[in-house]
């Protein structure tokens, strides 16, 4: 098995190129064990972390933020600077609007379409129901 930073990108990838070389010689399958940590509550309906963890250890995780750290790691390589960044930021809002906007041209599905692709074999009261809301064109 390989242990590895799982908020560091480079040695996430070293360490699945390694496992893989390893299966593909025949030696066997590979557990890799990426240590990371959510920086995030568990849900936004009222989970508040700090009342399980502390602020400072929630800071020390944040520091290891994997894609600040790409970033910083770039940056200083000459690979990427604020001027590609923010264009990159600015492709992407266009296309995340242009999705949005498809997505809501999208036809509603039929309640009797969903219902049919819920289950591969409905039970009788939904098959009922599924057949109701055909009737109603629904």
């Amino acid at each position: 098995s390989i242990v590895v930073d799982g908020n560091d990108a480079i040695a996430m990838y070293l360490a699945a190129k390694e496992a893989r070389a390893w299966a593909v010689a025949g030696n066997g399958p590979v557990v890799i064990e990426a240590l990371t940590n959510r920086l995030e509550p568990h849900s936004t309906a009222g989970d508040d972390p700090l009342r399980y963890r502390s602020q400072e250890g929630l800071d020390a995780w944040w520091a290891k933020e994997p894609l600040l750290r790409m970033r910083t790691y770039l940056t200083e390589k000459g690979i990427w600077d604020d001027a590609q960044e923010e264009a990159y930021i600015a492709e992407l809002d266009a296309r995340i609007d242009a999705d949005i906007k498809k997505a809501n041209n999208v036809e509603k599905q039929k309640i009797s379409s969903f219902l049919k692709n819920t289950l591969e074999v409905p039970s009788q009261v939904m098959a009922e129901q599924i057949a109701k809301f055909e009737s109603e064109g629904k």
